[in-house]
């Protein structure tokens, strides 16, 4: 189209300059060159209306894809906080049933004349740790995706004995023996409970899987050493080990070794979750006769984790 338009115009220049054409070759050249305008003028118009549909079609697009990513966002929200409730039912298990048992070891002594002052002393410093415990749990997971809470440096056998003050009874309960050997100048920089909570699942999941697996002797070392940028904790059991099946995914939600009905797949899933959030490593395997969860702190932390 544009080469013959150009051949047009040449002959006409042509003609006009050697005086060649008379008046109606003229006039004819000039109703051609009329046509050539109009059709070319037509197809602008059409390339005008189709380069519009493109754009009217891709705002179209990009308004869907947009709506997409809003109603995507909303449920990831939703599924967080279904996971959150999941994740405070999961901890509350734990103190629940040990005010459960220090209720019925209340009675029990109760009948056999035990019961006095000193006792009852006791029993409400026992019962009000593992409250303030279910407080504290509702409290960190109700924050857990918040920026407003800061690392602290923390001594880890400390911090290590609280949590396994806050495990005594059950771990009595179920005849578990914990072997700690930690440095009492080991320290890292966490945010405390979210560490906790990671101790507390890891243990409580050993417990069950001792109980799961009829294990007669059952022992929970832990081992924390450092070097220059690491602090290492590894916790191993002798429960068993996780099946081959599953440890590939054993920290993504919803998967557990468990029967039906005794697991949730979501305490594992939020400690990978407050590993990652604190630039902690954490992961699983099998050793011996039992399974060995490995977290691996660097002693310079990515503070990402406070403005999450």
């Amino acid at each position: 189209m544009i080469d013959k338009d150009q051949e047009l115009l040449q002959l006409l220049d042509d003609a006009i300059n050697a005086k060649t054409m008379d008046k109606e070759e003229l006039i004819e050249v000039l109703k051609q060159g009329r046509r050539r305008v109009k059709r070319f003028d037509k197809i602008v118009k059409q390339a005008d209306k189709q380069l519009l549909e493109q754009v009217y079609q891709q705002e179209k697009e990009f308004d869907l894809r947009i709506q997409n990513e809003r109603m995507m966002a909303q449920q990831a929200k939703h599924a967080a906080l279904g996971e959150m409730m999941d994740a405070v039912a999961h901890q509350w298990k734990q103190p629940l049933n040990a005010i459960t048992m220090l209720t019925d070891l209340m009675i029990l002594d109760y009948r056999n004349g035990s019961v006095d002052e000193p006792y009852l002393k006791e029993y409400k410093t026992d019962m009000w740790s593992q409250i303030e415990h279910m407080l504290t749990t509702l409290s960190e997971f109700r924050s857990f995706f918040r920026p407003d809470k800061q690392a602290e440096s923390i001594h880890l056998k400390t911090t290590i004995d609280t949590v396994l003050l806050l495990l005594k009874d059950e771990l009595m309960k179920n005849l578990v023996t914990i072997e700690l050997s930690c440095n009492e100048n080991i320290s890292v920089t966490v945010i405390k409970n979210e560490f906790k909570h990671i101790l507390l699942n890891i243990l409580n999941n050993a417990k069950d899987a001792f109980i799961e697996n009829n294990i007669k002797q059952r022992v929970v070392k832990i081992d924390v050493t450092e070097d220059e940028q690491l602090v290492c904790i590894a916790l191993r059991d002798n429960a068993g080990g996780i099946p081959e099946s599953i440890l590939p995914n054993i920290f993504k939600a919803n998967v557990t070794s468990k029967e039906e009905g005794k697991g949730t797949g979501i305490g594992l899933y939020m400690s990978k979750q407050i590993a990652d959030k604190m630039s902690a490593n954490l992961t699983a395997y099998n050793q011996g006769d039992g399974a060995t969860f490995m977290l691996k702190i660097p002693k310079e932390l990515n503070h990402d984790h406070d403005s999450v």
